[in-house]
């Protein structure tokens, strides 16, 4: 049976790659690290060789051959036999001064030629890349999109006994990690409060686009390339020059529908956003209540509020603290003073991809206005009730 990926976010990652590296003897397995394009794969072990004091080789394998990774043959003629040359690429005979030992990452596994692969299997099992033997301390990391609606090739890797010899990983990032990335690697402040408020538009796992990388190329091209550097110069080059060409760069690195909207909220920011809505905030949900926020603001916020809620819960496994339970209770006060339509539409869509039906009335109880909490249990029972003799005429 072919193994599946665990899956793990940026956390658990940085943590499982620092007790790889950490390893005091030579382990009889490797890190296969899998994930959509763009969420940061490469990035992390880098960072984590550096961490180390480890010299960090990236080989990409979708552009090697078998033949590449065991040495170019050249004639030994005195004793009249052919020799392989070192490949410049893979790891040298020794550890370089000034380093404690070398991370090797195998990118783009999933373009590998089928010949390669066999070559993994030796540089696995025998520490050996052709007839070139690895230094002690060389740890060896995989990594490869997944290629199922990503539009990547993918070859043939089903390979069980290689498997077999590979701890494989799925890299989910979530919004509050990158945040904290992004706050130390100097994203432009514009991108980093967009996050805050779309947690949800960090990366689409469905269409690819966005993704950690597009934002961060985001940010560079802002900077970078229009010396944009605060929030209010990008806000003042966006209103002021007229058909300005980041209206065309932007959406290019992160998908039209996104992008056009990252754009729209520097020059006429939406009236409510799902870090509002999550927050519970009070302004907001007086507006709510008084009609004053648009439909489509509401709607792409609380979309946006049920994903971010439904990434986490997923992450818990449904074991909520105080504070996730507050949260929870935010959510259902703008469903609950939604209009009825949008309000049993996202109290099910609540129910059925965040599987918190238990947990509403506790969540509930989190509710500060003793009088909200009143007149929204009334509301979600009559709800539930109305689902209930639907059932039961059907």
């Amino acid at each position: 049976m072919r193994k599946r990926p665990i899956q793990v976010n940026i956390s658990q990652l940085e943590e499982i790659l620092d007790h790889y590296l950490g390893s005091t003897s030579r382990l009889n397995y490797a890190l296969k690290i899998v994930g959509h394009p763009g969420v940061g794969k490469s990035a992390i072990v880098r960072e984590a060789a550096a961490r180390e004091n480890f010299l960090f080789i990236d080989t990409r394998l979708a552009f090697k051959e078998n033949i590449d990774l065991g040495g170019y043959p050249v004639p030994d003629h005195e004793n009249r036999r052919m020799v392989y040359y070192r490949p410049r690429f893979i790891p040298p005979e020794k550890i370089p001064d000034g380093y404690d030992g070398i991370v090797w990452f195998l990118d783009e596994a999933n373009r590998a030629h089928p010949t390669v692969i066999q070559t993994l299997f030796q540089i696995i099992t025998e520490h050996t890349c052709g007839e070139h033997p690895l230094p002690e301390k060389t740890f060896i990391m995989l990594a490869g999109n997944l290629g199922e609606g990503d539009d990547t090739t993918i070859t043939n890797f089903d390979d069980s006994a290689l498997d077999g010899r590979l701890s494989i990983l799925q890299l989910r990032p979530t919004a509050h990690e990158w945040l904290k990335w992004a706050a130390q690697n100097e994203i432009h402040p514009s991108v980093i409060k967009y996050i805050k408020l779309f947690p949800d538009r960090l990366w689409d796992e469905k269409n690819i686009n966005p993704n950690p990388r597009g934002w961060h190329q985001v940010s560079l091209a802002i900077q970078s390339s229009y010396g944009l550097h605060s929030e209010q110069e990008l806000t003042n080059f966006l209103k002021q020059t007229a058909d300005n060409t980041l209206n065309q760069i932007i959406p290019s690195l992160l998908s039209e529908s996104i992008g056009s909207d990252f754009i729209a909220q520097q020059t006429a920011p939406r009236q409510l956003s799902e870090n509002d809505i999550i927050n519970g905030n009070k302004r907001a949900l007086k507006a709510l209540k008084e009609r004053t926020i648009p439909g489509e603001d509401l709607l792409w916020a609380l979309s946006g509020a049920l994903y971010y809620f439904k990434q986490k819960n997923s992450t818990l496994q449904g074991d909520l603290s105080p504070t996730d339970l507050l949260e929870l209770g935010n959510i259902l006060q703008f469903i609950g003073y939604s209009r009825p339509d949008s309000r049993v539409s996202f109290f099910f869509m609540l129910i059925k991809e965040c599987g918190v039906l238990t947990l509403i009335p506790k969540a509930l109880k989190t509710v500060q206005d003793s009088t909200v909490a009143e007149e929204l249990i009334p509301v979600f029972t009559s709800i539930l009730e109305k689902e209930e003799d639907l059932d039961g005429v059907n």
